[in-house]
């Protein structure tokens, strides 16, 4: 059957464009390479934990303007995230207080005239024979809430980041899962056909003429397409273009996109309660490093979280090596002997975005070089080959669900537009 749009992926941003054009009457068909919709939206709801649980995107950051409104459409709740984000150096627990040498960071974050990379900006202002401690605090930020290698990313994003650091930030009641449920519910109502388990291997494409062609050696046709795949996916070169795209693959090139292993601990008893029960976040200096409760809600879930190069590095252990590795991390912040630990352990899942087959990585960050990449990425090829996604977003949401379907909802309007 000939359409007039393809989408490739079912995560957030096919989703959405799937839908969204499919009801401005475009006879569309989404391409997904699993067995599932969703992408890096990953709610696991039937489990041993007793409620609903993300293995991916989590959290609703700040002012979400796309997000809350197609949750709030969608009649799905969400609430507000709650509790102190401590940190941990040397086995010493800080205060809320902001240190004085993050205040001296955020002054001088804001004197930036040209951007560069985190690392040569804290080389130009906080020497490590001085701001040891400082230099480590940054890049442990940088990677775990960026996923970022602090070599390339850029210096300006960061800043933005920081002075974000204090958002509210949202859940979404039952997971993300339910927003995924009411897309798909969209696409079906609007006849937008969805195959699963069709991963894309190669698109031939001519003016106003695309063909791809599935690794079952299946083929669809239609005027348009769009591309929603991660960018761990499109710079490995499993989906090929013919001819080849000479702007927009050195571009892709030039995206940057982290790794992250996430670890989902339950324990029998809430154990962190004993010293507060007001702890929401940890940043800590341990193999793993950050950790969060599910606060508001009382439960005995911990979630880890190992981002940027270190996590890179990770992916190749074992499951019994990370495990080890989480263990160690929990009794060096809070100085319980691992055996207990274990014990009071009924049920833990690790995992590896970086080991999945269509994902290939956790989310995108900005490098000095990302904008112009991105320029290249956001106009249309021919006016036939769309890019969309959270790595091709351009707002302060980088990274996020909130940037995925931003970015569809650009493409979606250079459509209409034509």
């Amino acid at each position: 059957m000939q359409y007039d749009i393809l989408i490739i992926g079912a995560g957030a941003a096919g989703l959405f464009a799937a839908g969204k054009l499919a009801e401005k009457g475009f006879r569309v068909a989404l391409l997904e390479a699993t067995g599932r919709a969703g992408g890096r939206i990953a709610t696991l709801t039937q489990n041993e934990y007793g409620t609903a649980i993300e293995t991916g995107a989590e959290f609703i950051h700040g002012g979400a303007k796309f997000t809350l409104e197609l949750l709030d459409k969608a009649n799905l709740n969400y609430h507000r995230v709650e509790g102190q984000m401590v940190t941990i150096q040397n086995g010493v627990w800080l205060t809320d207080e902001r240190p004085r040498d993050e205040l001296l960071l955020s002054e001088k974050l804001k004197q930036i005239d040209k951007d560069c990379t985190i690392d040569q900006f804290l080389d130009k202002n906080f020497p490590i024979s001085e701001f040891e401690i400082l230099r480590r605090s940054v890049q442990q930020f940088a990677e775990g809430f960026s996923l970022a290698d602090t070599g390339k990313a850029s210096a300006r994003a960061f800043q933005k980041e920081w002075n974000q650091m204090d958002e509210v930030q949202y859940r979404v009641v039952g997971g993300y899962q339910e927003m995924i449920n009411y897309l798909l519910d969209q696409c079906t109502q609007f006849n937008a056909a969805i195959f699963i388990n069709s991963p894309v291997v190669n698109v031939e494409h001519a003016m106003q003429q695309v063909s791809v062609y599935t690794s079952d050696n299946k083929q669809y046709t239609a005027k348009k397409l769009i591309v929603t795949v991660s960018v761990g996916v499109l710079q490995s070169g499993i989906l090929q273009f013919k001819p080849v795209l000479s702007r927009q693959d050195p571009a892709i090139q030039q995206l940057a996109f982290g790794s992250v292993i996430k670890f989902l601990y339950r324990f029998k008893t809430p154990f962190w309660e004993e010293r507060s029960r007001k702890i929401g976040f940890l940043l800590s200096d341990e193999l793993v490093p950050t950790w969060w409760t599910q606060l508001p809600k009382h439960s005995s879930l911990l979630t880890g979280w190992l981002g940027g190069p270190k996590a890179k590095k990770a992916q190749s252990l074992s499951a019994k090596s990370l495990h080890e590795m989480a263990l160690s991390s929990l009794s060096g912040i809070w100085q319980i002997d691992k055996n207990h630990l274990q014990q009071d352990l009924l049920h833990y899942d690790i995992i590896s975005w970086d080991n999945h087959p269509y994902i290939k990585g956790g989310y995108s960050y900005n490098t000095v070089a990302s904008q112009a990449a991105k320029e290249i990425l956001q106009k249309p090829v021919n006016g036939t080959i769309y890019f969309a996604g959270e790595a091709i977003y351009s707002g302060d949401s980088q990274g996020t669900v909130e940037a995925a379907l931003g970015s569809a909802s650009s493409t979606i309007e250079l459509i209409l537009k034509e």
